[in-house]
């Protein structure tokens, strides 16, 4: 049952960060992509499955596993323009490759809740300014994404969060934690937009996502304390709460920049 309730979960997630993409533009997609989807989804049923203890670790280390996140859509951004026949499984592989060895990197640092922030925050504002050389463009209207296209996102992200998942008694706490920060709900849909719409698209999505991304840091050092305080579903809960605080708080500050640009 469990199995199940982690696929559907996923399924959800992914189809509706989609369907925004098409309707409200690739800058709101890249911003609502930073929102804990997957990491929620992983942290969560690593709790259910290896305990609160566990998760509250795994949470902690996830803080600093976000440095790879952003790296990762950065490296997928840059590799998608490249001019090759199978740019799609390049920008794929070599994102990939970056976020794992960001994780490898940070593996033997003694981080906490201060010095992981720093970590991805620094991350966040590196790729940030990086991104403003890559090519970037709008989704153009095409036809809906077909069931086929829906099957393959859902089945990728579901079968990240059931690895991710399964694997964290094998490799602990630690490993755990960095590797949910890969972006499980995210990925897919950089996926997805590349295919339909080419890499000026995906690099608009990836081009609003690292200070978008910043809301996963704020849900991950909520939980790290909020799943020992509360346990696993009020835990989680106060996590989105602080998300969602943090979320709307940049959504309002941008579209006031919008309107003073305007003005």
């Amino acid at each position: 049952m469990l199995f199940l309730i982690k696929i559907l979960v996923t399924l959800v997630v992914v189809v509706g960060l989609s369907w925004i993409a098409e309707r409200a533009g690739p800058k709101v997609a890249g911003v609502l992509a930073g929102y804990p989807h997957g990491i929620a989804i992983v942290l969560y049923f690593i709790g259910v499955e290896q305990g609160v203890g566990f998760a509250a670790d795994a949470a902690l280390f996830a803080m600093g596993g976000l440095a790879g996140n952003v790296v990762l859509a950065y490296v997928y951004a840059r590799l998608a323009h490249a001019q090759t026949p199978g740019n799609v499984v390049l920008a794929l592989l070599g994102s990939v490759a970056a976020f794992l060895a960001v994780a490898l990197a940070l593996r033997p640092l003694e981080l906490n809740a201060w010095a992981a922030s720093a970590v991805t925050l620094g991350a966040v504002v590196l790729v940030s300014a990086l991104m403003r050389r890559v090519a970037q463009g709008g989704i153009a209207r095409k036809p809906r994404i077909g069931m086929k296209e829906v099957v393959i996102r859902a089945a990728l992200a579901a079968a990240i969060v059931l690895t991710l998942t399964g694997l964290a008694h094998v490799v602990g706490p630690v490993w755990a934690g960095l590797l949910a920060g890969f972006p499980v709900a995210s990925m897919p849909l950089f996926l997805i937009i590349h295919l339909e719409y080419g890499p000026a698209a995906v690099g608009a999505v990836i081009g609003a996502y690292p200070f978008g991304l910043v809301c996963l840091l704020v849900y991950t050092g909520t939980v790290a304390w909020s799943f020992a305080a509360f346990g696993m579903g009020l835990g989680t809960a106060v996590g989105f709460v602080a998300a969602t605080v943090y979320l709307l708080a940049l959504m309002a500050v941008s579209g006031f920049r919008t309107r003073r640009r305007g003005a």
